[in-house]
């Protein structure tokens, strides 16, 4: 018999600000929730309380060994008293699933349990009852609620019906209840009023600090909500601001296990955001660990540049910085990592050096061509002066032979070296750069010498750029056959031709060629477009030379990726063209 409330209505907001719909909304289901919460505990409580005074009421008969007691009107009386608790109590968790409005619920409960509370005090002697503290409980009920004056007028109401009462029983304007033992009128006027004064002021002093109570709950409740509110919108700010970053953000423990990460870094690494929580990131890039370790548990890691490896085996090339991460204390308890993908900027910038590079070298190629060319001449016609004089021996016959193809390997070299440093003229037009790759590939495999070489070309129709024809056969075929001098034992040349879409509606024209040959090293991988640079014997090293130097001049890119052992592709692409 215990009184039960929910929160309180709606409240003023003190500080003066209106809280937003969405914040409104969530603090109301909070509340709703929380009274709810509230109701079911005091309903247990109160079930408690019954069954505790329902023992003691059985406890006292058997210990004066007067159970027949029990099945007296009086003891009727009260066992009908705790069935009506019990039922009540049934039908009130009955209609919690039904209820909307917590408040009007709990006051529903408080009246009553506060007449229960009255007739039970009448029963037990009104002023002289020893269950007159149970007003006190339905005080302290609404006092742990956020209500500011509900423990007042819970206080106020329950110290009228406690004289009312006592002085309707005293004055025998109650009748009694049968087999009742203490009346009301058993006592002096002085113990009346000594025994009202005395609850009374029980009453008033509890529903006093209970007010207080509800006071400081009903601010501290305020100040929660604020604070929480706070902490959201910061909470808010901070994911908002990661989650802009262009750039990748992790958070990792001291052992490197990611703690938390931003959606730019799972686009470089190419890793799921669910999946990699928890993962060691150097799982992902290998070179971070040492740069982790040099630093020291409590220094930061200055900028340096580390590969990582992408789940698809392509590496990306990372600018990493790191910096401690720190709790509340001080305590460092792992680190915040921040790097950004230079692979694209590294290979800008490799392809504007090669191009300088080769633009060097390419116009000093062209006058020292042009000045062996023309002695070269000379030479090669003193040569067939000599073959053709008479006298001559087949010795000297053979001498001369060795002259001339030596002296002709030169005039090929040089003429290579001259379409490299200044390429022929041709004038441009559309080309199906499908139908360019599928001729050159059929030619090919006429001319193949090693018929352990497969031939796969798979093209798109229609994907058009504006080139010299010639010039660009010379660039597939120039592939194609170090794709094949790559493939010693036989293997596949697969050619590729495919559109590729970008951002603003733009698209390239992309021709990859590859082969599962022996593939590139890594230090010869930064020399391959170099002039007079080879790994093949007899080779001039001036074929990817001219490769990547008609792609630059048809405004195009040109990528290697290799693998030791596996095989290497180069991806060409072109401003796409409408055919």
């Amino acid at each position: 018999m215990v009184a039960v409330a929910a929160t309180d209505e709606p409240r003023d907001d003190t500080s003066g600000k209106a809280l937003t719909a969405r914040g409104e909304r969530a603090s109301q289901d909070r509340d709703l929730k929380e009274s709810l919460r509230t109701i079911t505990y005091l309903m247990l409580f109160r079930v408690g309380l019954a069954t505790m005074l329902l023992l003691a009421v059985v406890a006292t008969a058997v210990g004066e060994h007067r159970l027949d007691s029990l099945n007296g009107p009086f003891a009727r009386f009260a066992f009908a008293l705790l069935t009506t608790t019990y039922v009540a109590t049934l039908a009130y968790a009955l209609a919690l699933k039904r209820v909307r409005d917590p408040v009007r619920f709990a006051y529903v409960q408080i009246g009553v349990d506060l007449a229960q509370i009255s007739l039970l005090v009448h029963a037990t002697g009104g002023a002289q009852s020893g269950y007159a503290f149970l007003f006190l409980v339905d005080v302290v009920a609404v006092a742990l609620l956020p209500k500011r004056y509900g423990a007042a007028y819970v206080a106020t109401v329950s110290v009228l019906l406690m004289i009312g009462v006592a002085l309707a029983g005293y004055l025998h304007l109650l009748p009694p209840v049968p087999m009742q033992t203490v009346m009301p009128w058993d006592l002096t006027r002085q113990e009346l009023f000594s025994r009202l004064a005395l609850n009374v002021a029980g009453i008033v002093s509890v529903g006093a600090l209970g007010m207080n109570l509800s006071t400081q709950t009903r601010r501290a409740g305020e100040r929660l909500l604020k604070q929480q509110q706070a902490a959201g919108n910061l909470a808010l700010l901070h994911q908002n601001t990661i989650r802009c970053l262009s750039s990748g953000l992790v958070t990792v423990t001291m052992d490197g296990a990611i703690t938390s990460i931003n959606e730019a870094a799972c686009e470089i690494l190419g890793i799921g955001q669910t999946s990699a929580l928890g993962q060691p990131l150097a799982q992902r890039i290998p070179g971070l660990s040492s740069a982790l370790d040099e630093a020291g548990p409590v220094g930061s890691v200055k900028r340096q540049e580390v590969d990582a490896i992408l789940p698809d085996g392509s590496v990306r090339r990372l600018g990493v910085s790191a910096a401690p991460l720190t709790d509340h204390t001080g305590e460092v308890i792992g680190r915040v990592i921040h790097f950004q993908d230079l692979t694209e900027l590294r290979r800008m910038q490799r392809a504007v050096e090669r191009s300088e590079r080769l633009a060097t070298i390419g116009r000093l190629a062209a006058g020292i061509a042009h000045e062996i060319r023309n002695p070269l001449a000379s030479i090669s016609g003193s040569v067939e002066v000599l073959r053709s004089s008479p006298g001559t021996d087949n010795e000297s016959r053979q001498l001369i032979d060795i002259a001339v193809r030596e002296v002709d390997r030169l005039d090929r070299l040089i003429t290579d070296l001259l379409d490299y440093a200044r390429p022929r003229t041709e004038e441009r037009q559309p080309l199906d750069l499908g139908e360019v790759a599928t001729e050159i590939a059929k030619a090919f495999e006429q001319e193949k010498r090693n018929a352990d070489i497969r031939m796969v070309v798979d093209a798109e129709d229609g994907v058009g750029i504006e080139g010299a024809s010639s010039q660009l056969r010379q660039v597939l075929w120039n592939l194609i056959r170090n794709a094949a001098d790559a493939m010693p034992k036989g293997g596949t040349i697969r050619i590729q031709v495919m559109r590729e879409e970008k951002t603003g509606g733009r698209s390239d024209s992309a021709l990859s060629v590859a082969d599962t040959g022996v593939g590139i090293s890594k230090e010869e991988m930064e020399r391959i477009f170099e002039p007079f640079f080879s790994s093949k014997p007899g080779g001039t090293g001036l074929g990817l030379a001219t490769v990547a130097r008609i792609v630059e001049d048809h405004r195009g890119t040109i990528d290697t990726a290799s693998r030791p052992g596996e095989g290497t592709t180069f991806t060409l692409r072109f401003p796409s063209i409408p055919l």
